[in-house]
């Protein structure tokens, strides 16, 4: 197989598809299968050179490969149970805290369970059922690493004038003040402003967040308070306080600017985890509107990251299992034909 023919064609779609849209999960996945083709190809020629310190520095490569896999499976699997400990003792108990202890455990149980059957059981059904095992963490393991690179393909920054700038809500402290994510999301939000009026473009904001049944006002009216601390005039802000999740924040704003403006350029501001999936919410619901990151406090980021990703499994899940039980099939023959 010609892996730098398959390459520049990945490459190519890649893109078409970004320049297109930047706002797509297959972006990423391009790109990754792109590179994978392009150090696939140069192995292959390392290997073809017959030089004994090249062979030997393959196999050297090879061997640490090999046995790098179960550490770091085994170290990212401490990493869970370590982090869901800290986020539990910090912030409660949560069904995504425990869910991320889960994940480190099964991680775990996996890989002494391949341990003893390396040792001990020698049982050929047992690798069949682990061989599936990791297929699955392969194969989400993939789509992560996809997710963080159409993440950072979706990050670049505006450079064009727009009408509005739509702020996402988040949760408020008990006496009715921002919280530290939504005061991010505002920071960013009034220095795209700012940047804004250099350009000419005096754009309005569109602060969207309602009143959850723990706060004592809806989060649209916190942040254009907060707003207007910062300098903010009042008839600058226009204020969207129905909505309940990110889909109902984007929505609603889009309906309202419309009324304001028919024909109209808008961005919106949420903290750099969210940024991807909100894009991809933003396009289904036939918008144009991309993502600007607000800054994100380090020790809440790999929690969020995951969290993420989990949503993005859910909002895809036809397809993920579409595509999982393909991989299973082509195992399964695989597997029939090697035994």
């Amino acid at each position: 197989m010609d892996f730098n023919y398959w390459g520049s064609i990945c490459l190519a779609i890649f893109m078409t598809l970004w320049i297109t849209d930047r706002r797509r999960f297959l972006n990423g996945y391009f790109l990754m299968a792109g590179l994978i083709c392009f150090v696939i190809a140069v192995w292959q020629w390392l290997e073809g050179m017959q030089v004994p310190w090249v062979q030997a520095l393959l196999l050297v490569l090879t061997l640490a490969f090999t046995g790098l896999i179960p550490v770091a499976l085994f170290l990212f699997a401490l990493a869970c149970i370590l982090y869901s400990r800290r986020l539990i003792h910090e912030m409660g108990r949560q069904k995504g805290y425990v869910l991320l202890a889960l994940v480190g455990f099964l991680i775990w149980g996996m890989l002494l369970v391949t341990l003893l059957n390396v040792l001990f059981v020698h049982n050929r059904f047992l690798w069949f059922c682990l061989g599936i095992g990791y297929l699955g963490i392969a194969y989400f393991t993939v789509g992560f690493l996809a997710y963080l690179v159409a993440s950072l393909l979706d990050e670049l920054p505006v450079a064009y004038s727009v009408d509005f700038i739509v702020i996402l809500g988040a949760g408020l402290l008990p006496n009715g003040k921002v919280s530290k994510i939504l005061k991010q999301r505002l920071d960013k939000g009034i220095s795209q402003y700012q940047k804004q009026l250099k350009r000419g473009a005096h754009p309005q904001f569109v602060v969207s967040g309602g009143q959850g049944p723990d706060e004592i006002m809806p989060e649209s009216q916190a942040m254009a308070n907060y707003l207007m601390t910062q300098g903010i005039l009042a008839d600058q802000i226009i204020q969207e306080n129905k909505s309940t999740s990110t889909y109902e924040n984007l929505r609603n704003s889009q309906i309202l600017m419309t009324k304001n403006k028919i024909f109209h350029r808008a961005i919106f501001v949420t903290n750099s985890f969210h940024v991807f999936r909100a894009g991809i919410i933003a396009k289904r619901l036939h918008t144009t509107m991309t993502g600007v990151s607000a800054p994100t406090s380090i020790y809440y980021l790999p929690f969020a990251i995951f969290r993420e990703y989990l949503a993005l499994i859910v909002m895809f899940k036809w397809v993920h299992l579409a595509v999982l039980i393909l991989c299973m099939i082509g195992y399964l023959i695989s597997w029939l034909f090697i035994y």
